[in-house]
């Protein structure tokens, strides 16, 4: 009835006036606004204000939860990114998923920056589909002086005395890789009863484990101030941590660290993808790169920014770990997505017995 009454009214007024035409206003052009997804303080505000002083493109940092979170959301076409910073890991199930859109290299010179070793990689063969952003080692950031025994392995996590003094990202795919690793098995292994025995090692260690909020950007503090001694983490906890408290030191374990690589990436649905490679271009500049590593403690693939770097962190063997450091470390792989998905139904009946 009210619609009808509106309609009324409006035939009368047309009525009673002299017969006009009003012209709309022109709409205002939309922002150019670029939308970044990344991990919570992993691009440096200092790096996002000069690409927008630079070029006026207005820059959104969105913090994720999780990966998987984004990922779910490009399948269901509901994710509004321009640039992503993804794991290597999940690459291979993107890019056959079809939700990335290739590089352009003539839009990114500045990519003869990144180092040979950081190209062609199996995880993306050529280099189509993604861009090295940052690397790094996952090891033990530690307390040693509040700890009754060494912590060397990745196996001693699951001391029954330290329950309740260790803290944790649950993130799924690292905390199976930690479990293979501390059974002595290499990440590559694709036998669905060695993830089964894994789960339940998992099932042992997650009760005595805090879990972390995913939208910390470090737990720096949590271990500097004593109340996690031990957090699995990587360079930029150690070094944050240990400017806050001396005693707090980084431990690779001897079964080997996780070596992992997060990359740059532009879904296929960006409808500012030319921004978005401007975008991926100005962070691969030598000057902005290390402006990353010395912000963020993290190590970059750009060979021409290591001069740029803090002489403090340029050979700090936490960020660039180096010799029998790196003789066990392993990459991080996803497992194939029929093994991905049964890993999953374990995680999922892990964290569900985990709240009950």
């Amino acid at each position: 009835m009210r619609h009808s009454l509106h309609l009324i009214l409006l035939f009368i007024l047309a009525a009673c006036s002299p017969a006009t035409v009003v012209t709309p206003p022109p709409a205002t052009p939309a922002p150019d606004k670029l939308v970044i997804a990344g991990w919570a303080g992993y691009m440096p505000q200092a790096l996002l204000d000069a690409f927008s002083a630079e070029t006026g493109i207005a820059v959104e940092y969105v913090v994720y939860e999780s990966q998987f979170d984004v990922i779910d959301q490009l399948r269901a076409g509901t994710g509004d990114y321009d640039v992503v910073v993804m794991g290597n890991t999940l690459m291979p199930t993107l890019v056959a998923d079809g939700l990335l859109a290739p590089m352009d290299y003539s839009q990114i010179p500045n990519f003869r920056y990144v180092s040979a070793n950081f190209r062609d990689l199996s995880y993306d063969p050529g280099s189509r589909y993604s861009v090295v952003y940052q690397w790094g080692v996952g090891g033990l950031v530690v307390r040693p002086d509040l700890l009754d025994r060494p912590i060397t392995r990745w196996a001693d996590l699951w001391d029954p005395a330290l329950a309740g003094k260790i803290a944790m990202w649950l993130e799924e795919d690292q905390l199976f890789m930690i479990a293979l690793k501390a059974m002595g098995q290499p990440l590559t292994v694709t036998d669905p009863a060695v993830f089964d025995q894994a789960a339940e090692r998992l099932r042992k260690l997650l009760p005595n484990v805090v879990a972390l909020d995913p939208m910390m950007p470090n737990a720096a503090e949590l271990v500097a101030n004593g109340t996690h001694p031990v957090l699995y983490g990587w360079s930029y906890d150690a070094l944050a941590g240990q400017a806050l408290n001396p005693a707090v030191t980084f431990v690779l374990p001897e079964e080997g660290p996780l070596l992992w690589i997060d990359t740059l990436v532009v879904p296929e649905r960006s409808e500012r993808k030319a921004d978005a490679l401007q975008f991926i271009n100005f962070v691969l500049r030598p000057e902005m790169c290390a402006l990353i590593t010395n912000e963020i403690y993290v190590a970059t693939a750009n060979d021409q920014a290591m001069p740029l770097i803090d002489p403090a962190l340029q050979h700090h063997p936490w960020i660039f770990p180096h010799g029998e450091d790196m003789l066990k470390a392993e990459y991080m792989l996803e497992p194939p997505p029929d093994l991905a998905a049964y890993r999953h139904q374990l995680w999922e009946q892990l964290l569900a017995a985990r709240v009950r």
